[in-house]
């Protein structure tokens, strides 16, 4: 009876873990992201979506080009038939999305202008090319679409840009303010913050702190502060300042919201 409950629990875990069942109609792979952007470009279309095989729970990673995500498979084999004769060796793909992926919100999970960044920028590595999600409550998510901007390439940061996007009940989404490496998300009762790079002081790179609503509305910001957290009545970080000898002093500092 013992073996018999753990093998019913392995297998509700492994339903709930992959909840939605979609058929890719797959039209290029590629091993990075670099490759299966400029494929995406080459294919003379900006339809589909880009698809970490991962998400679609394989242990090797690929990633894919789909033109067509479709229900059901009678759906994708017509959607093949479709499928441009010059794109060659287009197949179908079973996947079982992984929840809270990007597949999941219907993201890229490489965004086609990755395609556009020049040979020449030494900044670029692939998580800069790939699009992350974390959830922050069990009704909402933060998606990061990371993407090219191809006119500010003589910037430091070699045209690197994410979009910030909330996700919440039912798929609603929201786009947030333009920031600059999002990280440290910490979330409450109705709110969440995180973390943003605003400028850099010697080597040293300096940070906001924002804070938004479940609704994403904007309702705080702490220039020169990191690592926030959250309660349900403050916000707490650690103010930054840089010494003259460039070394970089935090002090923890607490908000009323």
């Amino acid at each position: 009876m013992k073996v018999l409950a753990i093998v019913m629990l392995l297998l509700l875990h492994s339903v709930s873990a992959y909840a939605e069942e979609v058929w890719l109609v797959i039209g290029a792979s590629d091993l990075t992201p670099a490759g299966i952007a400029l494929k995406w470009k080459r294919s003379g279309t900006s339809s589909g979506i880009t698809v970490s095989s991962r998400d679609c729970g394989d242990a090797r990673n690929v990633y894919m080009w789909a033109p067509k995500v479709e229900k059901s498979i009678e759906a994708a084999r017509q959607s093949l038939k479709a499928v441009p004769s010059y794109i060659q060796d287009a197949y179908i793909k079973r996947c079982r999305v992984r929840p809270g992926s990007p597949l999941a919100f219907r993201e890229s999970a490489v965004d086609v202008s990755i395609a556009d960044v020049p040979a020449t920028a030494v900044n670029w590595d692939d998580a800069d090319r790939v699009t992350t999600s974390q959830p922050l409550t069990s009704t909402s998510s933060i998606v990061i679409s990371r993407y090219y901007d191809g006119k500010s390439i003589e910037d430091p940061l070699e045209g690197r840009r994410e979009r910030v996007i909330l996700v919440r009940q039912g798929g609603v989404r929201q786009s947030l303010e333009p920031c600059t490496t999002p990280e440290k998300f910490t979330a409450t009762e109705g709110r969440f913050a995180f973390q943003c790079t605003v400028a850099q002081a010697g080597d040293e790179l300096l940070h906001k702190v924002v804070v938004y609503s479940m609704k994403g509305e904007k309702t705080a910001e702490v220039m020169h502060c990191r690592t926030p957290l959250l309660t349900t009545k403050t916000i707490t970080c650690e103010m930054e300042k840089v010494e003259a000898d460039g070394v970089l002093k935090l002090q923890k500092v607490q908000k009323a919201l």
